[in-house]
């Protein structure tokens, strides 16, 4: 796939999902779906539900692409896992048989995930592009 077919793809993908930051759904958790808390008691320790930004592709692998809405304790219970591990551990499994009504359908965790590896592989393939235009115009 040519980089602007792919960077056209991710455009279109990003159109179709919205901005969840903009919305409502940046107040629940878009695992488990509970309302999340904006601020927690000063010196109390951390409630789980303590609203936080998930890396869809953890920090350590690349940081700053797609975030999610997420309490505290499903972004601790994920940690460096990708999305596909998260979504098939018995701790999702666990708290989505609670059945929120806020909690993001399965198919749209699926689709952002792939969204997100698809920007990584944009930016990865752009990175490339700079470094192999370099070596050449070094060696001229």
């Amino acid at each position: 796939m040519e980089t602007d077919q792919l960077h056209s793809l991710i455009r279109s993908a990003e159109s179709l999902i919205g901005f969840w930051w903009q919305d409502d759904r940046k107040n629940w958790c878009a695992y488990c779906g509970i309302p999340m808390r904006r601020r927690a008691g000063v010196g109390k320790p951390l409630p789980l539900s303590k609203a936080t930004r998930d890396h869809i592709v953890p920090r350590v692998y690349a940081p700053g692409l797609h975030t999610l809405p997420c309490c505290l304790e499903c972004n601790r219970a994920k940690g460096t896992q990708s999305v596909a591990e998260f979504l098939s551990s018995e701790y999702f499994a666990e708290k989505r048989k609670r059945k929120h009504r806020h909690q993001w359908p399965l198919p749209h965790l699926w689709f952002v995930a792939g969204l997100s590896y698809l920007k990584k592989s944009y930016t990865l393939n752009g990175e490339m592009r700079k470094d192999q235009s370099k070596k050449t115009a070094c060696r001229t």
